[in-house]
Parts: C-alpha cells; structure tokens; sequence
C-alpha cells in the first residue's frame, strides 16, 4: 500500500503542508489526540506538537511525505527529539516505506522493555491507511468495482491513496500486457468511480507519476482530453540493425569492426553481475555523435546469443526514440523478460509489473528474477539513444521512469542488469531537471567511453569494405579515406558509401574522385530528391521522432516510403528518425560537424607549393610529367601530390594528379588560401590556439602541442622536429603564426602570407618605430594610392615596415598589395592595425607594466622590455622606444575598456627617421 501527497506544479509549499498536516490529524484524531502547536513546515515535513483528549498527555509527531525511503537517521532524531525535549511519546507518521536501516532500527526498538519502546511510534503507509480506515475516514481500496470496471483482477495493479487539493483518491494503475498503461480513480470516502471528465482534468494537472499515465481509462471521451497514453500498450522497438553494409542503421553483427576491448570489458562486467551480488548492475555506453555506440549494443546483444554465452546471459536492447510516455519503460522491462523466459531463461511465470515507481517490488517480477538467479543466468536490458529522454521536456516523465528503474535495480543486486547508451555532445540544457539528476546517478554505473577508430580499425573497416563491394582500392585511394576519416567510424561509412555509388554510377570503373568535404556529401544526399521529399526530411528532422501518422497527412505515404527506401530516415515502430543525428543537426541548422584534421603532411608546404603551380585544371598529368617540370623526384611527386589530394588542392587518379575541380588555377596564393582552410581545421591549430592565443611559443611547444593531438604515436625525437619545422612552416604562411625571432606568434593575420619576407618578424620585440596614427593613416593611403615611393615621400618608410610585419601589405618592387582578407576579417583600417598590435609580446608585457604602476615613465619601461627580453639597449633607445611602446599600449588597453577602437594616437604624414 502507497500513499502519496501530490500538488500542482505551481503550487506553494505551503499546500502540500496544508494536505500533510490534514492527514496527520485525521489519524491523530483516531487516536483521541488534538493538534495543540504546530513548530515546523516545510511542504514535505512537518511537526506537530499534540495533546491526548482524555490523559492530556503531550506527544511529539513528525510527518514526512518524502519520494525515497525513510533512512535510519531519521528514527535516530525523532528518539533524540523525545529525549531532549521530555516528551510522553514520538511519533512518525510517513508516507514513505523504511529502507533496510531504518526496519532494523525499527525492529530493534520494538524488542526494548515496553516502557522503553513505547515512547516511539512508527506509522508507515500500511499502519496510516489501516488506522484511517477503522475511523471511518476513508473505505477499503475498491478492488471488486476496479476489477469489473477493467474486466479481470489481473489488469489491475498497485493501490495509492492519493491526498490532493481536489480531494482524497484511491488511485490504481490499470495493466495492459503486464505493463502500467493507466490509472483509474475512486473516490477515497465512498469509493466510487471518478468519471467526472473535469475532476479527471484537474487530477492530471498533478505531479505525480501516477498522472504521468493515462487517467481516463476505460472512458468514451475526446482524443484532445486523454493523456499522453493510447488505448493500447506502447510499441516497444528494439534496436534495430542495417540489412546490408552500406545501410545506415547500426551495423550487422557480422559487419561489425573494432572495439575489442570495450565488448571484452561489457562481456566482463555482465558476467561479474552474474556471478557477484556486490558489483553495479548498470552500465553506460558513452561518446559523442557517430561513434557507432548504437551498433555496438547491437553486437554485445548478438555476441550474448554464441554458444559461449546462450546460457550465461540474456540481452534485450531497445530503441528509445519511440518512447512516448512512462509507459514505455515498464513495457520495455516486461518484454524484455517475457523474451528471455522464451529464450529458456527462468520459470514460465506471467510477470506483471503493478507499481513503476518500485517495478522490482512487484511479486512476479521478482519471483521470476529469483529463478533466473538459482539457475546462475542473467538478464540485461540496455536502453539505446537515451539522450532522448534528458533533452527533451516533453519526455522528463519518460526519463524520470527510467530513473527509477535504474535505482531499483542499483539496489536489487539479483538477475538484472541495466544497459544505457547516450551521445555526449547531445543539445541538453543544464537547467534541464534530468541533466542534473542523471549525472547526479553517475557513482551507480560504470561508463564505457568511446572514442575515435584506431588506424588499425580504420585499417580493418576498410578493407571490409572492399570485401563487400566487391573490389580493390589502390594503396592511394586507402590512404586517402584513412587519412580524410580521421577515425570518426560515421565518416569512414559514409566515405565508403561515397565511393561505392560513384563506382556504381561509373560501372566499376575505378574512379577516385572522392568527395572529402562533409557539408558537399551531405548536399549530395539532398540532390536525389525533390521538392516534396526535401520538405518532409526537414519536417522529420524538425520533429524527430516524428509521428509516422502525423508526417504522412502532410508528406504521404509515397514520399515517406521513398525516403526509408533511400535510406535518409528509419522507421522505429511508429516514429520516424533521419538517418543520423549529424545529418539532422545539418537539415534544422545547415551547419556540419567540426572534424578536426590529424593529418601530417609528407612534404614541406614550399614543395607543395611548386608542384600545385604546375598542376592543370582541366586534365591529369603523370608523375614524371611533374617531376620534369619541378626537377622533382616522380616518387617525390607522389607523396608531395598525396598532401595536395588531403589539403583539397588536388585529386588523383592513380599516380596523376590535376588540380582540384574547384580551384580555378594553380597560382601561388590561391594554392596556399586552400591549405589555410584546411588547416584552420587542423588539431594542432585548434591545440596552439586553445592555450596560446596572442602568445609567443618556442618551437619545443608546438613539439608538444604536436604530441597532445597524437597521442598514439611514438616517433623519434628527431622525427617529431621535422614535424614541428614542417607545421611551423605550414602555419607561418597560412597566416596562423608569425615569426618572432626564434618564437612564433600565435595570431591569425586573417589571411595567408604569400611571400615571407626578410623584415617579417624578424625580431621578437616590437619597437614602434612608428606610431599607430601613422600606421593607419599609411594604410589607408595605400588603399587609395599603392606607390610606395609616393608614401615614403610623404613620409611613412618605417609605417609600412610595421604594417608588413602585421602582414597587412605586402611590397613588391614598388607596388603595395593591401591585405584585403585581413581588413575584411577585422573590420577596417583601424580595427586591422589595433587587432595586429594588440597580441605582439612586447605590448602585451607593457601592458602588465602599465596595470601595476600606471606612472610608469617611458625610460623606466623601455628598461623593463630590454631586460624582459635581454637586449641590451642603451639608455637613449630605452627612452625612446619606452615612450613609443607605452603610446600603443595605451592605445590597445583602451580600445579593450571600450565599445570600439579610439582615435589612434600619434602624428600623421610626418618624415621619421629610418632605422
């Protein structure tokens, strides 16, 4: 027996106190007892001070209306409560049940001498419903009535006397295939039937679970007024897989590749399960988007079918993307143990769950779980796409369901394991009720983490691959999709896909022209389709799941069958799903995964250079072709080209190489522009700027930086520094570092740097030989007139030399090409020169200078720069360059305090002094 005080959301705390405090002297008037103080409210608590009619003796009562069980504690400070305040006697009066401590407690005061044991009394739900019945204050719960009103005692579940603003209720939940589907409602003084659709209504407006399920059951009443709940159980969806290798749907068993150690470690800890009663029970695969976790599942519940564990263990996976309401969690449970009973595990018994917040405490269910244990099996079910369930607050009932299946199960320690399996990058709120409370559950699982492919699993997918489509890759084309995956397992499928249908459409010929940007594999997926068929994938994308009867009213059922036979959505049970959580995230937003580039070019980027400045758009030419051309190596060619191919400034065919079909021409800047972009994406690029943004770094820190993006592996010393010089090379002319000396700025310049030249960053220390009014102003003159000679007439020499080391011009002979990526980048003139300034080391140390001791002089700082950096300057230059460096600092602090860059200081159009 249950009792529950449940409120409206919206309700104060006081109400569910007032309901409290009206149970509590229902029964204490039972027992001739009057409410004298009330010392404390808390909405789930309360204590009352009471005196007996009749002996006037005083009494202490606590009352609790608390979800979990009632602990130890608790009995512990009531017995100290009486002690030290010299009451006749404590009472408890609960709507909770003991948890194990608390009936040893309770069991252990029962046995004092009875003076002693009488001082304290505990009420629990039994006691409270049984005392209030004798009084005549509520009837028995109306078995006979709800079973003629559902048909059969079997269809009806738990009893809950409900306490609730709008009256007291017994409440049952009504069973449809052994599962929770409804609630039915009485009257709790008369007993009978609640049919009144208004009262039902506001019943439902409750929290509580109970209102969770169906409250209008059995009744002849508007579709618009029922609950989450259909007239039938919920379709319960197992996890589905491909039927072929190149579906989209998790993978078959026998297609499966890799993740040895993870399946050898869930094996295990099902086994431990089934062989302990100390260990968890419960277990959580983990990772983000892609990772192949649902096909993972798929092969743990195939690999629990071998001969080698048939008859150890049992494994039941479900889909949870077709979970509608809590119902569905209990359905789940009850089908997954009516399968393992058919795949001859435990006694044939009926199982029914009767309660969902408690689903093992129903009698069948663990006295089926019993024989399971005897015979030395166990049973798992593993809930797949749970993300479904926390972010989405629709379905907070459904995810509370299963919470409270998972902490049955936590305390069960028998037959039955839990299995769930979510993304991490999932689209959760943190102020989503169930973010927290899941992570908050986090010490009663072991996590299973996923993370990308190994070269060797790249290796092995690979040529599975090759197996089922029948064909063989070349060495080049392999690379090409080991590399271009970077061990992301929906990629390399996808990939594969790619290249499969472009065989198909060429006739097996061995085409490798193979699409390596996502966002154009994705537009491909769209360009098989028609108007129609595009606006229902959004629409089921917008709505995933999306209601298989609702999409084809709009879409029909043409179109909708035309898209599952394409292979962009999959139907589980009634819902539908677009093939991918990333292809979702693509149609709702139009943006595309971030796939960080791992990818170590074999080649300096100079020689890059050289061979895509010979390369033609239009056919392809050998590699000894090239190599004549480039007084190249051709085996030198092959592996320069193999960059250009993962840089995306090539394609291949065998060993010949043209230009990529989206590059107009091979020129110099066009060339390096598409490696930045590449780049840009590159994990060392990501790491550099992730922890030394507007630094400088030494080349051993790009080393390391280097080795925290590859883990893995274990090259030579002399190796990793032909790999920093090769990166540190690459970024410079990429414009994502600057040459300092012997560091390297980490800034984005905006744009690539065609040609480094010699006054480029040859020292680490900004001087200021000119100042930011100046800078400017020789910018914006150049923009209009770029004559180089004109401006060092008007007086702007040392300008332009500060202007070509932020890379915002560049000279040639006598001609300035102004940087126009970069000043598109930050926004103007000023803004360019400001933002270029504003990460150069020695500003950035002057800037600390400043911030400690705003009085500073210019001799005193230009001091502290050259002994900062060890230059050795003389007291004349220090004051001079002091004063110049202290104008731009200034002037960056102060386009920092406010909403846009200030008028830069400094004179304009006046002769300086060359240095």
């Amino acid at each position: 027996m249950k009792i529950e005080v449940a409120c409206r959301a919206d309700d104060s705390t006081k109400a569910k106190g007032d309901l409290l405090e009206s149970l509590a002297t229902d029964l204490l008037s039972a027992q001739s007892y009057k409410v004298i103080n009330q010392k404390r409210v808390t909405g789930a608590e309360l204590d009352l001070i009471c005196k007996h009619e009749v002996s006037g003796k005083e009494i202490y009562v606590e009352c609790k209306a608390q979800a979990g069980n009632i602990g130890a504690p608790i009995l512990r400070q009531l017995n100290g409560t009486v002690d030290a305040y010299d009451y006749a006697e404590g009472w408890l009066i609960s709507t909770a049940e003991f948890g194990k401590e608390a009936k040893g407690f309770a069991e252990m005061w029962k046995s004092k001498p009875a003076e002693k044991a009488s001082r304290l009394s505990f009420y629990t739900p039994d006691l409270i419903v049984n005392a209030l019945r004798k009084a005549s204050v509520i009837c028995e719960p109306p078995i006979e009535t709800a079973t003629d009103f559902m048909g059969s005692r079997e269809a009806v579940g738990e009893w809950t006397l409900v306490l609730s603003p709008f009256g007291r209720f017994w409440a049952a939940y009504t069973l449809l295939g052994g599962a929770p589907h409804g609630v039915v409602f009485f009257s709790a003084q008369s007993g009978k039937r609640v049919s009144d659709i208004d009262t039902l209504n506001n019943i439902a407006t409750l929290e509580s679970v109970l209102c969770d399920y169906d409250v209008t059951v059995g009744m002849d009443v508007p579709i618009e007024t029922k609950s989450a709940a259909e007239s039938t159980p919920p379709n319960v969806v197992e996890v589905q897989t491909g039927d072929s290798w190149n579906d989209y749907r998790p993978a078959r068993p026998q297609d499966f590749i890799g993740r040895d150690d993870t399946q050898k470690n869930i094996l295990s800890f099902l086994e431990n399960a089934r062989t302990t009663t100390d260990s968890t029970r419960i277990f959580a695969i983990t990772g983000n988007s892609g990772l192949g976790k649902s096909s993972l599942v798929a092969k743990v519940r195939d690999r629990t079918k071998n001969k080698h564990y048939k008859n150890k263990l049992f494994t039941f996976a479900i889909d949870m993307r077709g979970a509608r309401s809590p119902a569905y969690i209990s359905a789940s449970l009850i089908k997954c143990l009516e399968q393992a009973q058919k795949a001859g595990f435990g006694e044939k018994i009926k199982v029914q769950l009767t309660n969902p917040s408690t689903p093992l405490s129903s009698s069948s269910v663990s006295e089926y779980l019993e024989s399971v244990r005897r015979e030395g099996r166990f049973v798992c079910l593993i809930f797949d796409q749970f993300e479904e369930l926390y972010s989405k607050p629709e379905l907070f009932s459904v995810f509370t369901a299963a919470k409270d299946l998972m902490i049955d199960v936590a305390s069960f320690k028998g037959a039955l394991g839990l299995g769930f399996a979510w993304k991490t990058d999932s689209t959760t709120q943190q102020d989503h009720p169930a973010y927290h409370i899941w992570h908050e559950l986090s010490d009663h699982r072991r996590e299973f983490r996923l993370s990308s492919f190994n070269k060797g699993e790249i290796a092995k997918a690979i040529t599975a691959f090759e197996k089922q489509a029948n064909f063989k890759l070349t060495a080049e084309v392999r690379h090409q999709i080991s590399h271009s995956c970077q061990g992301f397992p929906w990629l390399l499928k996808k990939l594969c896909i790619h290249l499969h249908n472009n065989q198909s459409q060429k006739n097996g010929q061995n085409s490798t022209l193979l699409e390596l940007d996502v966002r154009k594999l994705f537009e491909s997926d769209l360009q098989i389709l028609n108007a129609g068929e595009i606006s229902s994938l959004k629409l089921i994308a917008e709505k995933a799941p999306a209601d298989w009867s609702e999409i084809i009213e709009t879409s029909g059922v043409a179109t909708v069958n035309n898209l599952v036979a394409k292979r962009l959505i999959v139907r589980s049970g009634d819902r539908l799903n677009v093939y991918w959580d990333i292809f979702r995230d693509y149609l709702l937003s139009g943006n595309v995964p971030v796939v960080p580039f791992n990818y170590i070019p074999s080649s300096d980027i100079n020689a890059m250079l050289n061979v895509g400045e010979v390369l033609s758009r239009t056919s392809f030419q050998s590699s000894v072709n090239i190599a004549a051309k480039t007084n190249l190596k051709a085996r030198t060619v092959w592996n320069i080209g193999a960059d250009l191919v993962l840089f995306g400034v090539a394609e291949r065919q065998g060993t010949s190489f043209r230009l990529h079909r989206d590059m107009a021409d091979g020129a110099f800047r066009g060339v390096l522009s598409r490696i930045r972009t590449k780049v840009d994406k590159h994990s060392l690029k990501i790491e550099l700027y992730r922890n030394h943004a507007g630094q400088t770094v030494s080349k051993s820190e790009i080393t390391n930086a280097l080795k925290a993006c590859l883990p893995g592996e274990k090259f030579t010393d002399k190796t990793w520094e032909i790999y920093t010089n090769r990166f540190s090379n690459m970024l410079v002319q990429v414009g994502f570092l600057a040459r300092s000396g012997t560091r390297y700025t980490v800034q984005d310049s905006g744009s690539v740097v065609s040609k480094v030249s010699r006054h480029s960053r040859t020292s680490e220390v900004f001087s200021a030989m000119a100042s930011p009014a100046s800078v400017c102003d020789s910018l914006e003159l150049l923009s209009k007139d770029t004559n180089v000679d004109n401006a060092n007439k008007a007086g702007y020499r040392n300008s332009i030399y500060v202007l070509k080391r932020f890379n915002l011009v560049e000279v040639e002979g006598a001609d300035a090409k102004i940087n126009a990526e970069a000043l598109k980048k930050f926004g103007g003139f000023r803004e360019a020169v400001w933002s270029s300034a504003k990460n150069e080391v020695a500003i950035v140390k002057s800037i600390e200078a400043l911030r400690k001791r705003g009085d500073i002089s210019g001799l005193e700082l230009g001091a502290f720069v050259s002994n900062e950096f060890d230059l050795n300057w003389t007291d004349a230059t220090k004051a001079r360059t002091g004063n110049a460096i202290r104008q731009w600092a200034s002037w960056i602090v102060a386009g920092s305090e406010q909403d846009q860059i200030p008028e830069p200081p400094g004179r304009k159009k006046r002769s300086e002094p060359s240095r």
